[in-house]
């Protein structure tokens, strides 16, 4: 081979790897903002919990993550307080990486999944309403978009 067949060859080759994770990164992002809508609109019209937590995706992610997909790559900054409005109940997610807020996450989908949600000692409402919350600050803090809070008691 020539070397400009080796630097074409190279070049297909990192295109690839641009475009596969371009892809994850559309991919899972996608999921997330489908599972937040979902979860929106079905605590807003007060589906069963069950219902709610067995519609929850995570395929994308499971993808991804069997892919080795860096999920660092969607976002390189850790969480900053501006982006979840100085929340306290935020605090304790302060400069986690993408990677570790991402899988967070969908291990919380996953456990939900796994509890029997119709036990009366599991509060599943209140999971799904924190859970709910989480995915709203990661989702700001992928598109840099700062939550604010109107509700100063919250602080």
């Amino acid at each position: 081979m020539t070397i400009i067949q080796d630097l074409y060859n190279v070049f297909d080759k990192e295109r690839a790897r641009y475009d596969a994770n371009k892809a994850w990164k559309n991919a899972v992002l996608r999921e997330l903002a489908e599972n937040l809508a979902f979860m929106r609109e079905g605590l807003r019209e007060n589906l069963d919990d069950s219902k709610i937590i067995n519609n929850l995706e995570s395929k994308k992610f499971v993808l991804a993550n069997d892919n080795g997909f860096n999920f660092n790559s969607i976002k390189g900054t850790t969480l900053s307080p501006k982006t979840y409005g100085d929340a306290k109940e935020f605090d304790k997610y302060k400069d986690w990486s993408t990677d570790k807020l991402i899988k967070n996450a969908y291990e919380r989908i996953s456990t939900l999944r796994k509890l029997k949600v119709n036990e009366p000692s599991i509060n599943a409402r209140s999971r799904l309403q924190n859970l709910f919350k989480f995915l709203m600050v990661i989702l700001a803090h992928v598109d840099e978009k700062p939550l604010t809070i109107t509700n100063k008691s919250a602080r």
